[in-house]
């Protein structure tokens, strides 16, 4: 953004991180967008080209998915693109402390209709994009709903030679789905990316993550199942729990190898603003200096 200030270039930021931070960028922006944007980013190129567009913008109500437009894939240079992109809903119903998707989002899960998906796999179709990666934090919050959609999904696979690949992000109880894991295979989404981190149960139940600790087997035993199921599954893995110690590392290191996940994402906790998290270590007066550098003051 420093460079394009220097060029004089007019910049406009959205986002996650501006949402839940937007002091972050300080002048370097000429227009920022809180939240959601699918009716603020209209008003706003309507004042920009009456001259007399506002700084800040925020939609407050959460956008009503069916009615969410078709993507212009075809302004895009998609073979320039490794893979496509393609949304069913927004939100998740749980809980996570650190996560910001429920503070951008909400914990109601808000999906496409079964048309405008088919029509956005048409747009990539014809585009020529044979991956895609349905960007969903969590596909399968409403599990009811998206089984419908995924029946549907699998009719237009077989209606085209060359099946679309797709990979998406879930939350671990869809091992518990065997249903709709066939779904998703006959769908031919090949790979999820799954919230596990950590193996320590203190540390979840911390954090809230109880969809981890459910009945019904243990977090490997559930890895397994999606594997078993024909779905790779690659994770997010977190330290730095208050109930962590020193032998959390050979413990992810353990999980990792008998999980037989080789895609991993590893980080040190970190307290988004916004997010429960940031709430609680603040009221704990647990943010220290650097923490209030990165990510602000406002608890």
């Amino acid at each position: 953004l420093t460079e394009l200030k220097d060029r004089d270039v007019f910049t406009a930021v959205g986002g996650p991180w501006v949402t839940v931070r937007e002091d972050y960028f300080g002048d370097l922006a000429d227009v920022i967008f809180i939240g959601e944007a699918e009716e603020t980013w209209p008003k706003f190129l309507n004042d920009w080209k009456a001259g007399d567009h506002q700084y800040r913008y925020e939609q407050l109500d959460k956008t009503d998915m069916t009615k969410v437009p078709v993507p212009r894939y075809d302004l895009l240079k998609m073979n320039q693109y490794m893979f496509g992109s393609l949304q069913f809903s927004r939100g998740c119903p749980f809980q996570c402390e650190f996560c910001d998707i429920i503070v951008t989002f909400g914990r109601r899960p808000r999906l496409k209709t079964v048309e405008q998906v088919i029509a956005e796999l048409d747009g990539l179709l014809e585009q020529g994009v044979e991956t895609a990666f349905i960007v969903d934090a969590n596909l399968i919050g409403n599990k009811q709903a998206i089984k419908v959609v995924l029946r549907r999904v699998i009719e237009w696979q077989q209606q085209h030679p060359d099946k679309m690949n797709f990979f998406t992000e879930a939350s671990l109880d869809l091992a518990d789905d065997a249903e709709l894991m066939q779904l998703m295979v006959d769908a031919n989404v090949s790979a999820v990316f799954v919230g596990i981190e950590s193996p320590n149960e203190a540390s979840l139940r911390e954090t809230k993550k109880f969809q981890n600790v459910r009945a019904g087997g243990t977090i490997l035993e559930k890895v397994h199942r999606v594997q078993d199921a024909g779905i790779d599954v690659w994770c997010g893995m977190i330290l730095g729990f208050d109930n962590d110690d020193a032998t959390v590392f050979d413990a992810h290191y353990k999980f990792l190898s008998e999980s037989r996940i080789v895609q991993a994402m590893v980080g040190m906790l970190a307290a988004i603003p916004k997010t429960p998290l940031y709430t609680r270590l603040g009221n704990e007066g647990r943010l220290g200096e650097s923490d209030e550098a990165e990510y602000g003051t406002n608890v």
